[in-house]
């Protein structure tokens, strides 16, 4: 994997953002995106059949599945939305926790942009 990872990897911009509660009683809350911090993955295409079992309960436009290094795990989870290859990708989440799956030193994680309605 570790090879694989030297050949294939390429360049993701993680956003964090710091949120802020606008109104307690509402739970408004106001989103203010950090600066982005570029780390290394590999990023792979997801088909539509993928897609179906990956994300369930969401109509992504695109997907892709990205393998990052395992120390990479707490600012995953900050994410607010992900770069890559100036397309910005949200990850999928299920109340409120970003879903990924580790595989020994690795971390494998799905995003998709969102179909326009």
């Amino acid at each position: 994997m570790e090879n694989l990872f030297k050949e294939k990897s390429e360049c993701i911009k993680i956003f964090c953002g710091q949120e802020t509660i606008v109104d307690p009683y509402e739970k408004n809350v106001e989103v203010t995106m950090m600066n982005s911090i570029p780390i290394k993955g590999i990023v792979t295409d997801l088909i539509a059949s993928q897609m179906i079992w990956k994300i369930p309960g969401i109509t992504p436009n695109k997907a892709k599945e990205i393998i990052v290094k395992k120390k990479y795990e707490n600012l995953l989870k900050a994410s607010q939305k992900i770069q890559i290859r100036g397309e910005f990708y949200y990850g999928w989440r299920i109340d409120g926790q970003l879903q990924y799956r580790i595989e020994q030193d690795y971390l494998r994680a799905y995003v998709y942009i969102k179909k326009e309605e």
